[in-house]
């Protein structure tokens, strides 16, 4: 019975600031101040990772949206590639398509 209540003083001690203010305890005062330092660090390292993760989920839909425009686009370029669609366009300018083959010009008949 005697070490619980031992334990309950030591605890509140602890938590009071008892601990450090004790002689006996002043060399432990680095340690404490090392594990403290720790607990930051990892604090942060959490925190840091959690950023990570949120700016790689936020670049990962962006990834796919552009993979989507890219797509439609490429659509859109290959239908525009068809012989009928660039001669409307060329229509406008008053351009027409050939009827006759084209020649082969030798360079001998000089």
């Amino acid at each position: 019975m005697n070490t619980s209540k031992g334990n309950k003083s030591s605890l509140l001690s602890i938590l009071r600031g008892e601990f450090i203010a004790d002689q006996n305890n002043q060399k432990y005062i680095p340690f404490l101040l090392f594990v403290v330092l720790l607990i930051l660090l990892n604090i942060r390292v959490s925190f840091r990772a959690e950023r990570l993760l949120k700016e790689s989920i936020s670049l990962e839909k962006e990834i796919a949206d552009l993979r989507l425009v890219y797509i439609t686009t490429k659509s859109d370029l290959m239908s525009m590639y068809r012989r009928s669609v660039i001669e409307e366009i060329v229509a406008d300018k008053g351009l027409k398509t050939s009827l006759n083959p084209p020649i082969i010009i030798d360079k001998n008949n000089d």
